[in-house]
């Protein structure tokens, strides 16, 4: 809720808007539960709800699926390629060719340099 209410939104639509995302990552039950209480992966959906709510105009997800089991980050990478869908940009890190397939551009880095670019090799689209 805080980075709403950062933005300005009163806390009953913060809250609102935070339970929307939440449930869009499988978490509607986690809102009233403390970080300690919650696993790594489901901190890590947490993070990334916190992230698409208040639908930004720029993601930026640095290995956002790290945490995560195959069919929850494939729910993640949905989100995302939905919210990039609808207009937002979404800047990728990943480890994960396969997700790396659902980019429109990809940048290939060595040693903290750019080392090739290119289109996707698979679409996942």
């Amino acid at each position: 809720m805080l980075p709403r209410e950062l933005d300005g939104v009163r806390t009953r639509q913060a809250r609102a808007e935070a339970g929307t995302v939440l449930g869009e990552v499988g978490l509607a039950d986690a809102g009233d539960r403390f970080p300690e209480e919650l696993s790594g992966g489901q901190r890590q959906r947490v993070a990334i709800a916190r992230a698409l709510v208040g639908g930004r105009s720029l993601l930026l997800a640095d290995e956002p699926t790290g945490a995560l089991d195959t069919p929850t980050g494939d729910a993640v990478l949905q989100l995302l390629r939905e919210r990039c869908e609808a207009g937002a940009a979404v800047l990728l890190v990943t480890h994960e060719s396969r997700y790396a397939a659902w980019a429109d551009r990809v940048v290939f880095l060595r040693d903290g340099r750019i080392a090739d670019t290119a289109e996707p090799l698979v679409s996942a689209r």
